[in-house]
């Protein structure tokens, strides 16, 4: 099926954007155009959001992790955890709040985005480590954040959801309070290279740019059959938190969420797939579809639905 026709000229121009982005020869300068396109897709953090920065402490230096909180919000409160798309080499706090900040008006809910530090400069583990950190820092200050710590859902898009499906492994092998939900969008769940056809059509992000992204992020010792790198690989999925993820009919990435999804079955996990026709990778973001409303919503029940399940009374 082809692109829904009202985004196909606004692929043509991203993707046309993502090929500048990876012929820079400045990794900062390619940096600076990802974000620039992300600005595209932001809609503000919703009436009466407050956004707060803190840092935390890592394994060779400091991560920030950014805390957004509806003002009226009464504590404890739900959060959503979240993990921001881009290859794991490009983006930012900045560019993470357009997929995730809308969330905590949306919900309502804490959001707090963290921000990793990057591939190809600090590569496979170091990523998803942060992310841990980030994680148990949270738990750490549930109390003065005003977050109740039986509602975290964690989550994430593209390189992001990858992170979201890494961290649940890595939570349940290291005995961390486990998260109510795994919300991934678009994820990237199998790092071994996938097959590059002589001509791939324009359907937003390439086989050949994932390959290029994944081996930044792995670095010359990573292994691609990791599961805490290819968490679809993880050869026990079972006791992981229940799964709501987006996938995108025209997206490279689309089989391996779907495979993810049906492996949580066979677990034991329950969860369940959104299959957005007609769109690539991601592609519903930029807010000129009724499609990106729909996206959105899907995500802010999903959290709901998790929340209210699992919130103390």
């Amino acid at each position: 099926m082809p692109l829904d026709p009202p985004i196909r000229a606004l692929v043509d121009a991203l993707a046309a954007a993502g090929a500048a982005e990876r012929e820079a020869a400045d990794l900062d300068e390619r940096r600076r155009m990802s974000a620039a396109t992300m600005v595209l897709a932001s809609t503000g953090r919703g009436p009466g959001v407050v956004a707060t920065e803190h840092r935390v402490a890592v394994d060779g230096g400091e991560i920030a992790v950014r805390v957004l909180r509806p003002a009226e919000l009464a504590a404890p409160a739900p959060a959503f955890y979240f993990m921001h798309g881009g290859g794991w080499a490009l983006g930012n706090l900045d560019t993470g709040e357009v997929e995730c900040g809308p969330m905590a008006a949306m919900v309502p809910c804490v959001v707090v985005s963290v921000d990793y530090r990057l591939a190809p400069e600090h590569p496979f583990p170091t990523p998803l480590e942060d992310c841990v950190a980030g994680y148990r820092w949270l738990h750490d200050n549930a109390a003065e954040l005003g977050i109740d710590p039986a509602g975290v859902a964690v989550g994430g898009a593209s390189a992001g959801g990858n992170l979201a499906a890494a961290l649940c492994l890595a939570v349940r092998e290291r005995g961390l309070p486990a998260p109510c939900l795994q919300l991934l969008d678009v994820p990237a769940l199998d790092l071994t290279p996938l097959p590059v056809p002589d001509e791939e059509p324009s359907q937003g992000l390439t086989a050949g740019a994932v390959n290029e992204y994944a081996a930044w992020y792995l670095g010359e010792h990573g292994d691609p059959k990791d599961p805490l790198a290819s968490p679809l690989l993880a050869p026990d999925l079972s006791g992981l938190p229940p799964v709501v993820l987006t996938v995108a009919e025209l997206d490279v990435l689309c089989d391996q969420g779907e495979r993810y999804l049906a492996r949580l079955h066979e677990a034991g996990v329950p969860g369940a797939a959104f299959r957005v026709s007609a769109h690539g990778h991601g592609t519903w973001i930029i807010p000129i579809t009724a499609t990106f409303t729909l996206v959105r919503e899907v995500r802010a029940a999903a959290l709901r639905h998790a929340f209210a399940a699992t919130l103390t009374p």
